[in-house]
């Protein structure tokens, strides 16, 4: 009878999972693929960061098919420093919303376009921290791109053991619907610095000197894992001249675990009690919308978002989105056509249904 009772269980499973991978897929079908980045990349072994230069020579390099583990690619038995190159063109609009897709990477990667550092996940040597299980989604900033020729791509990778490389689907860039189109997003590099002092809140405070980091994105995949405290991020914008500044909304994700968020130095909102340093409501699965008070952004000039984050322990940090300034009004349609595209639907089955 248990048997008979687990076959049933596994069928109902099956069916579930296309059904549930049906609508994934439905889900998946709201971004347009810009450029197929599948097949054959430039490669080479070892480490020199000369390589992230796009006017570098990799013409005498090797070929690897991507997604694939380079053992698999025929590099057998090799741990330790690779990097893959790819040019491409890229279309873009001048309000797209761009992402690099990279599947999963063994181990630990940077991704560079043109040479900018645009993305990081896990942790290099002396401090290896891998990430192996994360999927790379990086904004591609507009300001980097060439839009009247060709694009480097070139993603630096650490593997400690096993196998290693880009071994994940899906391999492309990706445009996202940007579902207002009165918004503003603040996707892309945040200034970040470990530890807390009130004056990071202020308006004109100096962050010249703190880290750059991703956002979204989990500080622990940025160079800072392990790290539990507290810890704040600072963004500098400039709006349109005729942006409207009353009756906005800002969303900024979500945040493992706690915040408080500024503008222009003012305390706009917050989830969870951060000076009690405990999270007892699952705040790091909310998604943080807060009403701006009308008026506090500044038009034409440069603007500063301050967020001071409490992280109790795991992972920390903005790691979700979306991250945006739209209208109050049109938010209900914003929630009504936005979708998660962070959700992990094989991992998910892998863990609540054949486990």
């Amino acid at each position: 009878m248990a048997m008979r009772t687990s076959t049933i269980i596994r069928t109902l499973s099956v069916i579930l999972f296309y059904v549930l991978l049906f609508n994934v897929q439905a889900s998946c079908q709201q971004k347009d693929r810009r450029a197929n980045l599948q097949g054959h990349w430039k490669f080479i072994l070892g480490d020199n960061m000369k390589f992230a230069k796009p006017e570098y020579d990799d013409s005498d390099w090797e070929k690897i098919y991507v997604p694939d583990s380079w053992e698999d690619e025929g590099f057998r038995n090799y741990n330790g420093y690779a990097w893959y190159r790819k040019t491409v063109e890229i279309e873009a609009l001048s309000n797209d919303i761009l992402y690099l897709e990279l599947g999963k990477i063994d181990d630990v990667d940077e991704v560079y376009l043109n040479g900018h550092l645009i993305g990081a996940t896990g942790s290099f040597p002396p401090d290896y921290f891998s990430a192996y299980n994360y999927h790379r989604r990086y904004l591609i900033p507009l300001e980097h791109v060439n839009k009247s020729g060709k694009n480097v791509i070139a993603v630096r990778v650490y593997d400690e053991g096993g196998v290693g490389g880009i071994m994940g689907s899906p391999v492309g860039i990706y445009h996202y619907q940007n579902y207002s189109q009165n918004s503003f997003n603040l996707f892309g590099k945040w200034k970040f610095h470990l530890f807390d002092n009130p004056e990071w809140s202020e308006q004109n405070f100096n962050d010249t000197s703190w880290e750059n980091i991703m956002v979204p994105g989990g500080w622990d995949e940025q160079g800072f894992k392990n790290y539990d405290g507290f810890a704040w991020y600072r963004k500098k914008f400039k709006l349109p001249a005729d942006f409207k500044t009353d009756d906005l909304m800002l969303l900024l994700g979500k945040i493992d675990d706690m915040d408080e968020v500024f503008i222009n130095g003012t305390l706009i909102g917050g989830t969870g009690n951060i000076e009690k340093k405990w999270a007892s409501n699952d705040e790091y699965t909310r998604y943080r919308n807060y009403a701006v008070p009308d008026h506090i952004l500044k038009p034409g000039k440069e603007n500063v978002i301050a967020v001071r984050v409490y992280d109790q322990q795991q992972r920390g940090g903005i790691y979700e989105g979306p991250i945006t300034i739209l209208p109050r009004k049109e938010y209900k349609q914003f929630w009504k056509s936005y979708r998660d595209e962070n959700f992990d639907f094989p991992q998910w089955v892998s863990y609540y249904l054949f486990d």
